[in-house]
């Protein structure tokens, strides 16, 4: 029953910061891999993998599939500006201190728009910037 009710909650939030942060929805990755991850949840077949662990994995594999298809992705629309990939690399954490604080200075104005608190909501926001 618990884990029911903290997946409808998830659920809940997953949809309401969708909606909240369209920003955050905007790149093709973030689109396909949130479809995936919520079929995944719905079927529970996560495997005990974290939302930041399966966003990671597939952001890369999202990435390394568009490069091999380049035709497919320009076929359904042209990019307005030039999009940042999607993929990071997890060895070169030198830009991780400027990154953290950009993010903590959109956490201020998210929380301040949508009343978000707590440090479940801050690490949700803070995987989701990072």
């Amino acid at each position: 029953m618990r884990v029911r009710s903290a997946l409808l909650t998830f659920s809940i939030a997953l949809l309401v910061a969708s909606t909240a942060l369209p920003s955050f929805a905007a790149t093709p990755a973030m689109e396909a891999c949130s479809a995936k991850w919520a079929d995944l949840k719905t079927a529970g077949k996560t495997k005990g993998q974290t939302w930041p662990e399966y966003w990671s994995k597939c952001s890369k594999a999202f990435a390394a599939t568009e490069q091999a298809q380049p035709e497919k992705a320009t076929s359904k629309k042209a990019p307005e500006k030039s999009a940042k990939t999607a993929a990071v690399d997890e060895g070169d954490a030198s830009g991780s201190g400027e990154q953290k604080k950009a993010c903590d200075d959109k956490w201020g104005t998210y929380k301040a728009r949508s009343g978000a608190h707590g440090w479940h909501d801050y690490f949700q926001f803070m995987a989701k910037c990072m």
